[in-house]
Parts: structure tokens; C-alpha cells; sequence
């Protein structure tokens, strides 16, 4: 079962969308009211069908068929979830390769080019200056987004952008500092907001900048008091919202932050931390069947060289171990 997004401005054409999709039978998972209108999460209603091996036997001698074994086998060494997996294959089948046995040469490429189509990607965080000028990166603690905003600075400066960083992040020890110094070292103003009052306020001060980029603080996912806070000053500065999750997160921990961030409402999703992992398929999965656009991968610490924008195509050859397939 795959689950998918339906955002609207209001419910009701939210689950008309569902139904448009899934048909009227769907499976509703989810409703959630978001900052600007509804989430519905849905999937398809499936008929219960006995399963068959891949000779059409009833008794199920293997989860996939035998040409897409081997790579079903890399991917969910990737860490590539059985739910996005089933999605593949079941869109191979409608092709004309072979999956009766393996060995086909043109199948991992094929498989790849199915999985790319399953990642939606947001390149538009870094073209579309309108949708995104005030960016707000957010995440659990740890996972890098002081230097996630730093590299997206840099970027926005090197396309000729102006740029200015504000933080909330008056919390962890030395934050202030150490944002401080990347704005110094890259020659962009740099201001503290303590409050939603004077994060509006910076915002009219940052009026005729390019892009403005809001450091904050890392919150757990478990803590119900100091998000919905957030929640409030993202609300008042009306800033887009880029979540950062380390690439190497379980399935579970990615559903638990994936839920406590949502209300927030998130635009894109960076992961990284992808050089720490060997197995980024868990949060790459996760992202895709919530439906999440992947905008960008950090790929080391070093300011601004290691973030790449996010290509669908590079991470799924990547998953299923294709030869022209570079890590993302």
C-alpha cells in the first residue's frame, strides 16, 4: 500500500481530491489541519489477493519475483522500505522486461529510472525566490541545520543573491557564535530574534534582501511544549520550511519526526549527513511515501562545498547499485 498527500485550502476539496485519486473506496489514514489549509493522507483500497510466486503458484515461495530479486536484495540493503519496493516491481510488470529470471541488463536502470519517478525533488527552493525568500531550516537536534543554513547561504550568495541570516536559536551554547561567524566569514548581516515580535521585525528591517534564512532551535520530536512555540514564530515570520533529517534515521525515528514536524508545514526536506550512513534508503523511503519533496543531501561539513541539490535520478541508481549511478 502506498500512502499519499492531498493538500488543499479547505477539507472538503482535500478529500475530493482523495477521492479523485484513490477512488471512494480509499483508506483515509490521516487529516490534519496545516498552516495554510488541509493534509489528508491516503492510500488506494487494495482487494485482498492470495499471493503467487512469480510462477503463479498460490503458494508464496518468494516476496518478489525472480528478476527483481537481486535488486530488491541491494536495495533494501540501501535501507529502501518493502512498501516503495512493491511500487517498483509493480510498475515493472506493466513493462515489457523480463522479471521471470534474472539477468536482464536492461532491468537495474529500468528500476531506477521507476524509483527516480517516486522522488519528488524541490529545485525550486533555490530558483524560486518568491516561494522560498524566507526560509526557515528546522529539525530534531544534531542533525546539522546551523551548517545546512550556512552552505545554503553561501550558495544564495554565489548566485548573486543578497542575503541575510536571522536566528531563533538562542538555546544550545555558542549557537549565536557560531552562526555569527559563518555570516562574518561570508560578508551577509546577521540578527538574533528572541521573539515572534522581533522576528517580524527583522523581516521588514531584511525587506529588500533576496533571501532570508532562519536558523533554529533543534527540537525533539517528543517535546509537545516547544513546538507548537515554534510553530507560532515560523507562523508570524510566514517563512517556507525546510526540514533537515540525518540520512542514516530508522524508519521509526523518521515517522516519529516526520509527524511532530508536519504542522509546521514542510516545504522540502534536506538529509544529511549522507556521508555517515550506508543505509540512507530508511529516510529516503520514509520521504517518499509521505510524498515529501527532497530539495538538497549534505554530503560532508565543509562550507559550502558539500551540499548538492537533490537529483531523484542520481539517489535511485544509487539504491539499486546501478554501474552510472554516483552516490548523491
Amino acid at each position: 500500500m502506498m500512502l499519499k498527500r492531498f493538500q488543499a485550502k479547505t477539507l472538503n476539496d482535500a478529500l475530493a481530491a482523495v477521492r479523485a485519486a484513490c477512488g471512494d473506496d480509499a483508506l483515509v489514514v490521516e487529516t490534519r489541519a496545516l498552516r495554510d489549509g488541509y493534509l489528508v493522507v491516503a492510500a488506494r483500497a487494495e482487494a485482498a489477493v492470495p499471493p503467487r510466486d512469480q510462477a503463479g503458484s498460490s503458494t508464496f515461495l518468494s516476496k518478489w519475483t525472480r528478476g527483481f530479486q537481486p535488486l530488491a536484495d541491494k536495495a533494501a540493503d540501501f535501507g529502501l522500505s518493502t512498501n516503495v519496493l512493491r511500487a517498483v516491481e509493480k510498475a515493472l510488470l506493466g513493462t515489457r522486461v523480463d522479471l521471470s529470471r534474472p539477468g536482464d541488463p536492461a532491468l537495474p536502470m529500468l528500476a531506477a529510472r521507476v524509483l527516480a519517478a517516486l522522488i519528488h525533488t524541490a529545485p525550486g527552493l533555490e530558483t524560486a525566490v518568491a516561494t522560498f525568500r524566507t526560509l526557515a531550516v528546522v529539525g530534531p537536534t544534531g542533525v546539522g541545520k546551523t551548517t545546512t543554513l550556512a552552505k545554503l547561504a553561501a550558495r544564495a550568495k554565489d548566485r548573486g543573491e543578497k542575503v541575510a541570516i536571522v536566528t531563533l536559536d538562542t538555546y544550545r551554547m555558542a549557537a549565536v557564535e557560531q552562526l555569527r561567524a559563518f555570516a562574518d566569514l561570508l560578508a551577509v548581516p546577521f540578527a538574533v530574534a528572541f521573539t515572534a515580535t522581533d522576528l517580524r521585525r527583522l523581516l521588514q528591517e531584511f525587506a529588500d534582501y533576496d533571501r532570508i534564512l532562519v536558523d533554529t532551535t533543534g527540537k525533539s520530536p517528543r517535546d509537545r511544549d516547544a513546538l507548537p512555540l515554534l510553530e507560532g514564530n515560523l507562523r508570524a515570520g510566514k517563512a517556507a520550511t525546510l526540514l533537515c533529517l540525518a540520512a542514516g534515521t530508522r524508519t521509526r525515528d523518521c515517522q516519529v519526526v516526520l509527524d511532530a514536524f508536519e504542522p509546521l508545514g514542510i516545504d522540502a526536506v534536506c538529509l544529511t549527513k549522507w556521508d555517515e550512513t550506508v543505509a540512507p534508503g530508511e529516510a529516503v523511503a520514509a520521504i517518499v511515501e509521505r510524498g515529501l519533496p527532497l530539495s538538497h543531501v549534505c554530503i560532508g561539513q565543509e562550507v559550502p562545498a558539500d551540499i548538492v541539490v537533490a537529483e531523484a535520478m542520481a539517489v535511485a541508481t544509487a539504491a539499486f547499485d546501478c554501474e552510472q549511478g554516483a552516490r548523491a
